[in-house]
């Protein structure tokens, strides 16, 4: 009997770790549980998470999407030779760049929240190589690469001052004016010319056939 009774104390025991076990565990889902986003609302630009079903209450957490912005096709343009002035782009900072060729882009936001318009300044010669040569080498963006000219007859590639040159100087004139239909023909100096002659037309070529050859 002694034995038995003992037996279910044990099981009692365990019993009640496991209620005591289970009892922790609910509690922790539970907090886990009323902490966990249930619903979300958007308004305007605004994301907001709620631990409540409805959207109710303060929000848990919330985040914003980027603030849409437009291009003012008036104001973006190209400028060739940039002289910064406050007048021109008020709020603006002087990008340092007078005297290059500048892409200003302006952008705005919504007209009516947000109408401020705001100014960015792109140095072109940063986007476009400009180069110089000198000796065997072009200068390009304050690096110099050496440049290989073949010295090969009647090569028309030279290495100018201001970069690689074509002599085209040999090259045929056409003929101002020339007559469309008539046979081209040569100077002196190889230059086309317009001789003023024309193919005869199929029924001359015709007739002198017959006229050698018979019908």
């Amino acid at each position: 009997m002694a034995d038995y009774e003992l037996n279910n104390a044990v099981k009692f025991s365990a019993l009640k770790t496991l209620a005591q076990r289970t009892k922790t565990e609910l509690t922790a889902l539970d907090t886990k549980y009323s902490t966990a986003f249930r619903s979300m609302s958007v308004a305007n630009n605004t994301v907001s998470f709620f631990t409540s079903p409805d959207a109710s209450g303060t929000a848990a957490a919330s985040f914003n999407f980027p603030e849409e912005i437009f291009l003012d096709q008036l104001q973006t343009q190209f400028v060739p030779n940039f002289t910064f002035s406050a007048a021109t782009y008020p709020g603006a900072t002087d990008p340092q760049l007078d005297g290059k060729p500048v892409f200003v882009l302006a952008v705005k936001g919504d007209k009516e929240t947000n109408p401020t318009l705001t100014y960015s300044f792109i140095n072109v010669e940063t986007l476009v190589d400009t180069y110089t040569a000198a000796d065997n080498s072009i200068n390009i963006n304050g690096y110099n690469v050496n440049v290989k000219i073949s010295a090969a007859a009647n090569n028309a590639i030279t290495l100018q001052n201001d970069g690689l040159h074509v002599d085209i100087s040999g090259k045929a004139d056409k003929v101002s004016g020339a007559t469309a239909g008539n046979i081209a023909g040569l100077d002196a100096n190889g230059n086309i010319t317009d001789s003023g002659v024309t193919f005869a037309p199929d029924t001359d070529v015709n007739a002198m056939l017959t006229e050698v050859f018979g019908a």
